[in-house]
């Protein structure tokens, strides 16, 4: 057994018991019901991200001040309470009001998720484990997704009530936020600033004035901008355009959560046989492909792209933090984890507000073809930048400080 197995095995049991999502396939579906468009369905869903970008980084400060075990607790008590408040929502400002809450909750989470696991490694003197460690966190959290989706399918499909998903997993949720109390705070060197001003400032620069970093981060938001677009749609999409009922739409979004588990499982595998460069190329050619065969293909075979989509959102989470943390001081991982997220954030609201209405005016699937148009030149765009860093590692003459990094990749 490898040094802090116990440690480790807790978390995942948090995982598991916080990830029980019943509503991951129809929290959109309660919204369309009683709104009826979808792009009321992105605006009240701009609310949950227009709060992030205000609370993310706060939240980024605080878990780099007062430990990782407390925010993640907050972070899954708000979470479970905006939950509830979206499921016995019914008009555009309970929504509204309910996603604000949801929101909040989500940023403590990741301010203290991945930087508990990275520090508790380091701890451990086991950092090069770390993308093998959130590889099979998020299995468990996948796994646990596909159990409850099936699940949530069978008490639609049973009760007529979609909203039931919302409020028997914010339930549950609630309940596993307590097992916080079985984490061990990682005890590693965080010389946290004298103020929050100068906490931030310190990461920003660092942000800045790493090429990499910025890059990693930049890319990894081009990728998250359209899983999460096809997370949006992706339950109108099945039930709307491809005619699947709720107990098939359970079945499918367990399906798709077994293959994104199996996926994050081997992701320290796959990035080992594709490398930096080739882990990043696959990630953003399989985005692509997967939104331009929806637009191509108008038939229930089409259900297969999302295979592919959750390929991507099982990879790029341990495999582009890894390269991330590598990059980034105990000191300053929660701040810059937050800096990223507010940077995502910005960018959705404008995205996702955007492809709702081409959506309304278009139609669904050709407003996933514009997303692809804009989502392939800009991450080949930085692809390209990326590989000429990964250049620079290579050569025996760069000095990696001279850009703010610490370490090689």
């Amino acid at each position: 057994m490898a040094k802090g197995d116990d440690r480790i095995r807790r978390f995942y049991f948090f995982r598991a018991l916080t990830s029980f999502s019943l509503w991951i396939p129809f929290w959109t579906l309660w919204v369309y019901k009683n709104l009826d468009s979808l792009f009321l369905l992105t605006a009240v869903d701009t609310a949950f991200w227009a709060t992030m970008v205000l609370v993310q980084v706060p939240a980024g400060l605080l878990g780099d001040k007062y430990g990782r075990k407390t925010v993640l607790f907050i972070g899954e008590a708000l979470f479970a309470v905006g939950v509830l408040g979206f499921g016995f929502s019914t008009e555009f400002s309970e929504y509204f009001l309910s996603n604000i809450i949801w929101a909040i909750g989500a940023c403590f989470i990741v301010s203290g998720d991945t930087p508990f696991v990275y520090d508790t490694l380091l701890e451990l003197d086991r950092g090069r484990d770390f993308t093998k460690i959130m590889g099979t966190a998020n299995a468990v959290q996948f796994l646990m997704n596909a159990i409850a989706c099936i699940v949530g399918g069978i008490i639609v499909t049973v009760t007529d009530r979609v909203e039931l998903t919302l409020i028997v997993a914010s339930l549950v949720g609630l309940m596993g936020s307590f097992t916080v109390a079985l984490l061990k705070e990682p005890k590693v060197p965080r010389a946290f600033m004298k103020s929050y001003r100068e906490q931030l400032g310190t990461g920003v620069k660092q942000v800045i004035k790493s090429r990499a970093i910025m890059i990693l981060i930049l890319f990894q938001i081009v990728l998250q901008l359209g899983t999460y677009v096809m997370a949006v749609f992706r339950a109108v999409y099945l039930n709307e355009e491809l005619n699947l009922n709720y107990l098939q739409m359970g079945l499918f979004f367990g399906a798709f959560a077994i293959v994104g588990g199996a996926v994050t499982l081997r992701a320290s595998r796959i990035e080992a046989r594709l490398k930096e460069k080739g882990s990043l190329i696959f990630m953003l050619v399989a985005l692509v492909s997967s939104f331009a065969i929806v637009f191509l293909v108008r038939s229930p075979v089409a259900v297969m792209t999302q295979f592919l989509v959750y390929t991507v959102v099982g990879l790029q989470s341990p495999v582009i933090n890894g390269y991330i943390h590598r990059l980034v001081d105990s000191s300053h991982r929660s701040t810059i984890i937050a800096i990223a997220s507010m940077l995502f954030t910005l960018l959705v609201v404008v995205v996702e507000l955007a492809t709702g209405w081409i959506a309304t005016a278009w139609g669904l699937e050709e407003s996933l073809l514009v997303l692809a148009c804009a989502v392939a030149p800009v991450g080949a765009l930085l692809l390209f930048l990326w590989s000429k860093e990964v250049d620079k590692f290579a050569r025996s003459d760069y000095d990696p400080a001279s850009d703010g990094l610490t370490r090689k990749l």
